[in-house]
């Protein structure tokens, strides 16, 4: 027992440190230097420990929801990992007088993955638009419907109109596949969600409910063979 809930302590240790770095990401973003034709405009800049790290913020923005959503698989496999050893655990923790149900405030660690994803998903929307077009012709709604860019075509973060070391984007097949990737956060969020409280004061876990049922059944069988 002991050994279980420090493995779930360091999931959710693990759980915030990942959740750090997507703010840090979100943040990012938002931080970039205006165009004014400086050969930094467009970046972030980090300095810590004597190192000064630059970083382009429409980069962030773009491949942000990715690393959300693989952060979160990572986190489901661990989470599933936990769930077997909660099983093991389920007769010790059925002994103890004190409600083991889980914090609410948990589930704001849960959603803080899926919810990084939008954010950043929605600079991608609202701010990372086709250069030749530029950010005063262009709005979200064309990135949905838009097909003349399909093809590739660089890029201008309206977030300071920066062009410079930004990625091509792909509208609107890139704006769907972000769509698709949200999806996916949410999905594994709520997998998270609806597993964590079984075995702690909620839901037993299914796998503990059959193994009841057969052994619940097998006097049965064997006296109707008798």
């Amino acid at each position: 027992m002991l050994s279980y809930l420090t493995a779930e302590t360091g999931f959710l240790r693990a759980f915030g440190n990942r959740i750090l770095l997507l703010i840090l990401m979100c943040v990012l973003t938002r931080t970039g230097q205006a165009s004014s034709g400086a050969s930094d405009a467009g970046v972030a800049k980090l300095s810590a420990l004597g190192l000064t790290l630059s970083i382009n913020s429409a980069i962030v923005a773009a491949f942000g929801p990715f690393v959300a959503l693989l952060i979160l698989i990572s986190l489901k496999t661990e989470a599933d990992t936990l769930l077997i050893g909660r099983e093991t655990v389920l007769e010790d923790a059925s002994k103890l007088s004190r409600n083991m149900a889980p914090s609410r405030w948990v589930y704001v660690l849960f959603a803080a993955p899926a919810a990084s994803a939008l954010y950043m998903a929605l600079q991608v929307v609202l701010k990372l638009f086709p250069e030749d077009i530029g950010c005063e012709k262009w709005s979200w709604v064309q990135q949905f419907t838009e097909f003349s860019h399909v093809g590739g075509s660089p890029s201008i973060y309206c977030l300071g109109n920066v062009t410079k070391g930004n990625p091509w984007v792909y509208p609107p097949l890139q704006n769907y596949l972000y769509v698709v990737c949200l999806g996916a956060c949410c999905y594994l969020t709520y997998r998270i969600c609806v597993d964590w409280p079984k075995s702690r004061g909620g839901a037993p876990a299914p796998l503990i409910n059959l193994r009841r049922s057969n052994e619940e059944l097998m006097p049965t069988r064997r006296g109707s063979q008798n």
